[in-house]
C-alpha cells in the first residue's frame, strides 16, 4: 500500500482544510458532470473553493462548482469534491492523486467516484446508471507512479461496496446497469472507428476521468467504487449523431432527482455497514 503522503504534494492542504473544519467523514464523494446537484441536496456543514486551498488546483469545466464540500445528509456526514480536476484541464495525474490523498488525510477511507459517460454498448440507452464493476485505465499512466511501493497494488472498485451499491439501489427502485469503464485522457470525443476499439476492448462506457481517481484510492488502501450516468452514445454507436458538451449538461440535469436519491442511499449503506 502506498503511503497517503507518498501521494500528497502539499500537506498545507490538508492543514488549512481541517482549520476550515472539512476533516472528519469517512465516506468521500467525486462528483463528476451534474452529480454535483447531490450537494444541494443535504446540509452544508462546511465549503471551501479549491481555489483558496493551497496546490490544489482548479476545476475549469462548465458544470463542475469547483468546491470540497463537507455534509449532512440525515445523520449520515461524507466530504465532497463537488467537481473535479480533469487530466486534459491539464492537470498531471499526480495532482489528481493528490487531491484524492487529501481526502484521505481529511478522513475518507470510502470513496464514491461519479462521472458522465459515452455509451459503447449499444443495449444501454441515455440515461442509464451503470455501476462500474471494472475499468480499462487508457491514460496510459499512474497516479501512484512515483510515489513508493506500487507494485502490485490493487485498485478494482471495492467487492463490498459494489454490493452495498446495489443494495442502495435497490432500496429506492434505481435499477442499475454494470459494466466496464473505459477511462481515456480527452478532451476530444472519441471518433468512431476508437469506440470500434473500446468495443473489442471490453469497454461498455467512456468517459475522460474516474480511472485516476480509482488508481489512486486503490494505492492507498482505502475502498472505491464509481458510477458513470449515461448522457449519450458514443459517436458512430448511432450513426449521424453528434455529441456536445451542452447535452452532456442538459441530460444530467434531468437525473439530479435519481443522482441524489442513489448518492443518499449509498451513504447511509456505508455508514450503516460499518
Amino acid at each position: 500500500m502506498v503511503d497517503a503522503a507518498a501521494l500528497l504534494r502539499n500537506r498545507d492542504a490538508v492543514s488549512f482544510l481541517t482549520r476550515e473544519g472539512l476533516e472528519g467523514p469517512r465516506v468521500g464523494f467525486v462528483l463528476g458532470s451534474g452529480w454535483g446537484h447531490f450537494v444541494d441536496s443535504t446540509e452544508i456543514v462546511a465549503a471551501c473553493p479549491y481555489e483558496q486551498i493551497p496546490g490544489f488546483g482548479e476545476s475549469t469545466v462548465p458544470g463542475h462548482a469547483g468546491r470540497l464540500v463537507r455534509g449532512r445528509s440525515g445523520d449520515h456526514e461524507y466530504l465532497a469534491m463537488q467537481g473535479r480536476l480533469h487530466h486534459y484541464e491539464g492537470h498531471p495525474l499526480s495532482r489528481i492523486g493528490a487531491a484524492v490523498s487529501v481526502l484521505r488525510e481529511l478522513g475518507v477511507r470510502e470513496l464514491v467516484v461519479t462521472c458522465a459517460a459515452g455509451a459503447v454498448n449499444p443495449d444501454y440507452a441515455i440515461g442509464d446508471l451503470v455501476l462500474v464493476r471494472d475499468y480499462i485505465n487508457f491514460m496510459l499512466d499512474s497516479p501512484a507512479r512515483g510515489a513508493g511501493d506500487s507494485v502490485g497494488i490493487r485498485t478494482s472498485p471495492s467487492p463490498r461496496l459494489l454490493t452495498a451499491s446495489r443494495e442502495a439501489a435497490e432500496s429506492e427502485g434505481i435499477t442499475l446497469a454494470e459494466g466496464v469503464l473505459f477511462s481515456s485522457k480527452g478532451p476530444s470525443y472519441e471518433t468512431p472507428a476508437e469506440v470500434r476499439m473500446v468495443r473489442t476492448f471490453g469497454g461498455d462506457v467512456v468517459s475522460m476521468s474516474t480511472a485516476p481517481e480509482l488508481i489512486a484510492a486503490g494505492a492507498m488502501g482505502m475502498e472505491a467504487v464509481a458510477f458513470a450516468c449515461v448522457t449519450n452514445m458514443a459517436p458512430g454507436v448511432v450513426p449521424g449523431r453528434e455529441v456536445n458538451h451542452e447535452e452532456v449538461i442538459e441530460v444530467m440535469d434531468k437525473m439530479k432527482g435519481r443522482f441524489s436519491a442513489l448518492l443518499t442511499a449509498i451513504l447511509a449503506r456505508f455508514e450503516g455497514d460499518r
